[in-house]
């Protein structure tokens, strides 16, 4: 460090003297006799190196004079000495306090205290130090340095101080020290303080790695970098903290420790005594069980197996399925890292599931279960459908109703939640488990305008933060499903969402209902032109057809989009259904005759237009997507009057699904 300057101040030197001296002895002796006598000293306004005198009687006898603190100046060091003065000079190291005169009789102590005009000089201090580590003040007159303050006024005194000199000071760096100036105190009749010229700067903990960077709750977590001796708990994310005594080992360069059973991803602050907080670069991964697929859907609750396919699912100490409740792992059937075999009980309802791993943390699978049902497909992450999701509450504000379970309305399933206020306040649900949404693509939630709300736009936020600010638009006396992209969402904290809340905007009071509420991926966009959605649309017909059981077109239990779709049971190889109108449609200005389709296992059907040219297609299992060129279709597009989608299987009977029927540009 540089020369920090020197600091000299006037500490004046307060003798005490009465008319210019002062008597210091009580008792005055009779004339003549032989006892020391110390009558008063000075003059007034001393400094280290000046001439003082000392008057009384017998003062040739003394043999040595001390100075505080044992400052001892012989007679042979006196400038002058006679019966009835001394003369001499004041020592460089002398400090305020009490004089000795060394006597034949003993020490005859002042009195009254020496103090002194001091003028104090720093010309180094240490530049940089580690809590807990010394650091050395060095100049001239140092040992009149009475107290010493490190930023935010921590003090030390000389009771606290290592070590103190005419020249040096040494005192250990608290473990709560901050970067910044020093402010030391003197001592004399007019203690002053000043300030060090630049900055100590004092260490802190730095990090260089975290291992591994993805890692299952309590497993060992190894943390290196650079003074970490100086760390007093680590905190994860989510909250959880572990302090140094649990720590599995500690040293100036390593953590290792056991990573809480309530950690959620996220940054580690490492806390140290000083208030300077310590933040990892990157993200802690926590592994956690995942689901991508379940299987059979729909299930059968009852009878069906559901195959549960993902990653670390040996985690899973339970699954939560939606109504029922919790299915213990030693209920499964069969479970690995990547699969789980659970019977589906009866009771489980459409929704997201949900599990509590080995080591008790709870959280949102990914998938869902679907069992035949009306209404939409359930979510991959669910915060409310029939139920606000795992630990949410009703958050809701300025609420005259607010009936989480409410069966005036619903989108999906038997209930909604209903919201009614008189004072502009706002449907919520708060306090849930926290869920890492990232990976999906839309904020995506049905609602149902009451009366008067009609155009008015809805705020749709998530974790209260209002920055965020997206609004949809209510139409009244009918439910709406909006998706929101989760793009929208810039400055929310995707990995943690833990609230959701839906205001209506401009009103104070309104009636609204909401249901199905979660995240998902984004739904498919919609056709330009409809001939089946949830119902037979645009002046098109549901005919006759031949070689049916049956047709419904108002199913329930299996849907892709919407509440409705058309279930038909071929009994004949080239059986089919017929959709049809009166007067013939022009299809020759769109590009696509589009359907979703679905069949418990593959299968094979055929297509046609007016009874014209036959349309072959092979169809997976499952929901899938059929898109034929217009262009490529012989027949007359340009007056279609007839659809048919005809069966093409021998193996009969078969039953098959359609929805979302209609024309693309």
């Amino acid at each position: 460090m540089k020369k920090t300057g020197k600091y000299k101040f006037g500490i004046l030197v307060s003798l005490l003297l009465v008319a210019g001296f002062a008597f210091l002895s009580s008792c005055q002796e009779e004339e003549g006799s032989s006892e020391v006598i110390l009558l008063s000293f000075g003059p007034s306004g001393v400094h280290h190196g000046d001439e003082i005198t000392f008057f009384g009687q017998n003062l040739d006898k003394v043999s040595a004079i001390v100075f505080a603190p044992s400052v001892e100046i012989p007679k042979s060091a006196f400038n002058s000495s006679r019966a009835d003065r001394i003369n001499i000079t004041v020592p460089e190291a002398a400090e305020a306090g009490k004089i000795i005169l060394k006597t034949p009789q003993g020490d005859l102590e002042s009195k009254t205290i020496l103090n002194f005009e001091v003028p104090v000089v720093i010309t180094s201090i240490t530049p940089e130090a580690k809590p807990g580590s010394t650091i050395t003040i060095r100049g001239e007159k140092i040992n009149w340095i009475e107290r010493l303050t490190f930023p935010s006024d921590i003090v030390l005194t000389k009771e606290d101080f290592t070590s103190q000199s005419l020249t040096e000071l040494v005192v250990t760096v608290p473990l709560d020290a901050q970067t910044g100036f020093l402010l030391f105190a003197t001592g004399g009749t007019k203690p002053l303080t000043f300030g060090s010229e630049d900055q100590l700067i004092v260490t802190v903990p730095a990090v260089t790695a975290v291992t591994p960077a993805a890692i299952r709750h309590t497993g060992q977590l190894t943390i290196t970098g650079t003074n970490l001796d100086l760390i007093t708990a680590v905190q994860f994310g989510g909250g959880a903290s572990v302090s140094k005594a649990n720590f599995a080992s500690h040293s100036q360069t390593e953590i290792k420790l056991a990573v809480p059973a309530t950690t959620l991803k996220g940054k580690l602050t490492l806390k140290q005594q000083s208030p300077v907080d310590i933040q990892t670069p990157n993200e802690l991964v926590i592994i956690l069980p995942i689901g991508t697929t379940a299987t059979p859907s729909p299930a059968i609750p009852g009878t069906s197996d559901l195959t549960i396919s993902g990653t670390d699912l040996d985690l899973v100490a339970e699954l939560g399925l939606p109504v029922y409740g919790s299915v213990q792992a030693s209920a499964f059937k069969s479970q690995s890292a990547t699969q789980i075999v659970v019977a589906v009980p009866v009771g489980t309802k459409s929704g997201g599931i949900t599990y509590t791993t080995i080591h008790g943390f709870s959280g949102n699978l990914g998938v869902t279960v679907r069992v035949p049902a009306p209404g939409p497909a359930p979510l991959p992450i669910t915060l409310y459908d029939e139920t606000i999701a795992p630990g949410g509450g009703n958050w809701s504000w300025n609420a005259v109703v607010s009936d989480v379970a409410s069966t005036e309305q619903f989108y999906s399933g038997d209930v909604s939640w209903k919201f009614e206020t008189t004072s502009g306040g706002g449907l919520s649900a708060g306090g849930i488990t926290a869920i890492n949404v990232s990976g999906q693509q839309v904020f995506t939630f049905a609602l149902y305008g009451g009366p008067g709300t009609n155009g008015r736009e809805v705020a749709a936020i998530l974790n209260d933060n209002w920055g965020d600010y997206n609004a949809v638009v209510l139409e009244e006396g009918k439910w709406t499903e909006y998706q929101i992209p989760l793009s929208r969402y810039p400055t929310t904290n995707l990995n943690q969402i833990v609230r959701f809340a839906f205001k209506v905007e401009g009103i104070s009071s309104s009636i609204i209902y909401a249901d199905r509420v979660g995240f998902g991926a984004a739904g498919p966009p919609p056709l330009d032109y409809y001939i089946y959605d949830d119902a037979v649309k645009n002046n098109w017909q549901q005919w006759d057809g031949w070689g049916l059981t049956s047709k419904d077109f108002a199913n329930e239990e299996e849907v892709f989009k919407g509440t409705k779709s058309i279930k038909v049971v071929y009994n004949d190889t080239y059986g089919a259904i017929q959709i049809g109108r009166g007067s013939a449609f022009d299809m020759s200005g769109y590009t696509t005759l589009t359907f979703r389709v679905y069949a418990s296992a593959a299968q094979n059907l055929i297509v046609q237009l007016n009874n014209d040219s036959d349309n072959y297609l092979s169809i997976p299992q499952g929901w899938s997507e059929v898109a034929l060129p217009i262009a490529t279709m012989n027949g007359n597009t340009g007056a279609v009057s007839e659809l048919r989608i005809k069966n093409n299987n021998s193996n009969l009977p078969v039953t098959i699904y359609y929805d979302e029927i209609g024309l693309r540009n």
